[in-house]
């Protein structure tokens, strides 16, 4: 985080520490709050909550060059905090608040564009937006009753993160459950007109309004990868849910191309921190892969910072959040492929010394769910997604000859990493199980030809360069070598 502060949007920040991890115990802390404090935050968190209302309710924007019209930032902070008493959520669920939220965060800006994750600001206006929107969904289930009865209770009070982690994790199942159980009615209750408070009545969701704030997260992507690093446990799956339905719904012409191109590269990005596995949401999440194919941005040059933060954030969810996070399941092969699909793009110069690292996680992870012993079938889907990595690993290998600015060094240390990390053992591990399930034919569009062909084109990567052939030649004969000497292989 940066020492610099804006006059009215507080810090800047530019840098995600890469170590945070989510501490389930620390957000569970009870804190003290003497009476006196209590007092002042109900007091300025309702004020806050009156001044978001009156934003939301406004027909235009303010100007915002009248300091009366401006919300100060410990007057936000304030709000985050008054967010720990049960009793400040019917207040913040109201659509108004979620679209003063909005009007808010598009008047943030930096070299004169929305850029409102690089202030303390906006990550506090987007943490009060997440708080209100997930409560109004919950308010259009039958379960915000139960969900309140529980939140009440002596052990959820004056929590140390709030009561915003409960209630997303909480929400996210809703959602999740609505998708699988393909409850397709659900989204219609964020269209209708309902009474929010005894003074407003209307829908949840105001298509402009999704749009608005997808360009918001899209236009500031880097730092909202940033805000997604550090605040993960804040899941997306309500907005994710909503940007999709009015995605879906959207024409796809000429003039809403911005914003379905918009939409899907926010989707894309969260898919890399969210909780859970991308794949379970079914149909709608095909539905955006397919999409993105077909609406890939070639007029983007991308931003090499930028391209490390999505890098990094991958490298983040098969190590850091793998192995620590309560809210993340343990990586597989199948979410590292998948994943890395999605990366792919990103890999570009200056980007280079990210892929020795990556090769080293992601090869753990294919010999970890094939395991050890050559004569025990693997699944059939740990195997399809080993071969889509080899794939990978072919594409990545000739990107580092390509790109004249790689430094022969960063091949060099990709080839050792790949075979310290048995790369020609599990190239014919992989050979035998396709061999063993009748698929070890070597037609043009089989599995093993597919393999085969990957791992062909990465080893004449590394033999692009002479030192680096030189490596490669002698550690794969001491592979193969090793890989034949064992006694459980047999063709």
């Amino acid at each position: 985080m940066s020492d610099k502060v804006h006059l009215h949007w507080g810090r800047i920040i530019d840098n995600y520490d890469g170590t945070y991890v989510y501490d389930v115990k620390a957000a569970r802390q009870q804190v003290a709050l003497s009476p006196q404090v209590m007092d002042t935050l109900h007091t300025d968190g309702g004020e806050a909550i009156d001044k978001l209302y009156a934003l939301g309710n406004s027909p235009i924007n303010p100007d915002w060059n009248n300091a009366s019209n401006r919300i100060p930032l410990p007057m936000l902070q304030s709000l985050v905090d008054y967010a720990v008493f049960p009793c400040s959520l019917p207040k913040l669920g109201n659509p108004l608040v979620v679209r003063g939220c909005i009007k808010l965060l598009k008047s943030i800006t930096r070299f004169g564009r929305p850029s409102p994750f690089s202030y303390e600001y906006g990550h506090l206006c987007f943490r009060i937006l997440m708080l209100a929107f997930d409560y109004c969904v919950m308010k259009l289930s039958d379960t915000v009753e139960d969900w309140m009865t529980e939140a009440t209770q002596p052990k959820n009070q004056l929590l140390k993160e709030g009561l915003a982690p409960m209630l997303s994790k909480a929400v996210s199942e809703l959602i999740d459950e609505c998708i699988v159980e393909g409850d397709e009615g659900f989204y219609s209750n964020f269209t209708v007109s309902l009474p929010w408070t005894d003074s407003y009545k209307g829908p949840l969701v105001d298509p402009h309004d999704i749009r608005a704030l997808t360009e918001i997260l899209d236009q500031d992507r880097k730092h909202f990868m940033i805000f997604l690093r550090s605040n993960y446990s804040l899941r997306l799956s309500a907005l994710l849910y909503t940007m999709f339905q009015v995605m879906h719904r959207t024409p796809p012409t000429l003039q809403n191309r911005p914003f379905i191109q918009a939409f899907l590269r926010v989707y894309m990005r969260s898919l890399l921190l969210a909780p859970g596995y991308p794949s379970h949401w079914g149909w709608q999440h095909q539905y955006v892969i397919a999409m993105s194919k077909d609406y890939q941005s070639t007029s983007q040059s991308l931003d090499t910072e930028d391209s490390k933060l999505v890098i990094r954030a991958y490298m983040d969810r098969l190590t850091i959040l793998s192995a620590s996070s309560p809210l993340h399941p343990r990586v597989t092969s199948p979410l590292a492929a998948e994943l890395l699909q999605h990366v792919l793009p990103f890999v570009g110069d200056g980007c280079e010394s990210l892929i020795p690292p990556m090769l080293c996680a992601i090869i753990r992870y294919m010999w970890q769910d094939l395991g050890e012993n050559f004569m025990e079938a693997a699944p059939a889907e740990v195997v399809d997604a080993c071969i889509r990595l080899f794939q990978h690993f072919k594409h990545l290998s000739e990107l580092l000859v390509r790109n004249e600015g790689a430094h022969a060094s960063i091949l060099m240390a990709a080839a050792q990493t790949a075979f310290d990390e048995r790369i020609t053992e599990l190239f014919g591990r992989l050979l035998l199980e396709l061999f063993m399930t009748g698929q070890g034919s070597c037609d043009d569009d089989g599995p093993a030809s597919a393999l085969t062909q990957a791992f062909r084109g990465m080893s004449a990567a590394f033999h692009q360069d002479v030192a680096v052939s030189d490596l490669a030649s002698r550690m794969a004969t001491s592979s193969l070598l090793d890989l034949i000497s064992r006694e459980d292989f047999e063709i």
